[in-house]
């Protein structure tokens, strides 16, 4: 067995999970994994009236906002786990059914109904979780499709460019589903986000957003624009990972392995018992990631293809 592969399924049960039924393509034990006592708080989090699902409908939730129910929930769908694993289908429910006559939702204070960049978050999970069908968010994608930009994207303000973070989140939610991971109607949001790292070093940026240290640190969950998330999504998309840039992006990445594990970077600080919160010994979960992103494209590091 690769020997990361057989590293990750040493870790926690939760993470054996999302490595078997990821990495291996095979059953995993969905119960073992909710029996962790750290995905068991999470859940608990995630389901407390003032801050969790709930509050996503009252506008109390932030999108910018490490541990947050936007991102716990996230987090929950990246490994793997459906709705009626989660026991989470009612608050769901209620989630969908806040969904305004124009086919949007307001998934927090401030936000006008066009921002596509925090409320494709909340969706793109849903459809992970097991919702991809539904019909609010068939309407939501009709909409979200209405809007784009003539080749290039996104952005929820009058602004010439598309906007990458629009472009991260709606290609995020678009990636879920498999007729539209290679429709060539998103390769210009694809380039947008690949060439912005090509222009990394020329103090290129749009929109106020840069590629600097934050952007090239390992983060997670990545609230905020970064490598980690850009590539986990583009691997998603055929003629994104068919591009130079995205290979020079995933080198950039490799070059930080040590013995084939990754450290986390900038922690969050709202994830504690999980060890991509931490920087003192290799994060599997990132590790897995990473992983991830190497056998979605095709080409694993040399000394793991013999």
């Amino acid at each position: 067995m690769d020997t990361t592969i057989a590293w990750l399924l040493e870790g926690p049960e939760w993470l054996k999970y999302a490595t078997t039924t990821q990495l291996l393509d095979t059953e995993g034990d969905a119960d073992a994994a909710l029996r962790d006592s750290a995905i068991q708080k999470l859940l608990a989090r995630l389901k407390d009236n003032r801050r969790g699902l709930a509050a996503l409908i009252t506008g109390a939730v932030s999108s910018e906002v490490q541990g947050s129910a936007l991102w716990d929930l996230f987090f929950l769908a990246d490994i793997g786990f459906k709705a009626v694993h989660l026991g989470i289908e009612r608050e769901i429910d209620t989630i969908l059914n806040s969904q305004l006559r124009d086919g949007s939702f307001i998934t927090e204070a401030g936000m006008e109904s066009n921002y596509y960049c925090k409320s494709a978050i909340l969706l793109a999970s849903l459809a992970r979780l097991g919702y991809a069908d539904a019909p609010p968010l068939v309407r939501y994608l009709e909409r979200l499709l209405s809007e784009q930009r003539p080749n290039d994207g996104w952005h929820c303000e009058d602004y010439r460019d598309a906007c990458p973070m629009d472009n991260l989140n709606t290609l995020m939610l678009l990636s879920q589903y498999e007729a539209y991971r290679k429709d060539r109607r998103f390769n210009g949001a694809l380039n947008l986000l690949l060439e912005h790292w090509q222009k990394r070093d020329s103090g290129y940026r749009l929109t106020g957003f840069g590629t600097g240290r934050r952007y090239r640190s390992l983060q997670y969950p990545a609230i905020k624009y970064g490598i980690l998330r850009v590539l986990d999504v583009i691997s998603l998309f055929p003629y994104g990972t068919a591009q130079p840039a995205f290979q020079d992006m995933l080198d950039f990445v490799r070059s930080k392995a040590r013995d084939g594990r990754y450290f986390a970077e900038m922690p969050p600080r709202a994830y504690q018992d999980f060890d991509f919160d931490q920087t003192a010994v290799p994060s599997r979960w990132i590790t897995f990631l990473v992983k991830r992103i190497e056998i979605r494209y095709g080409k694993p590091l040399k000394s793991e293809a013999a």
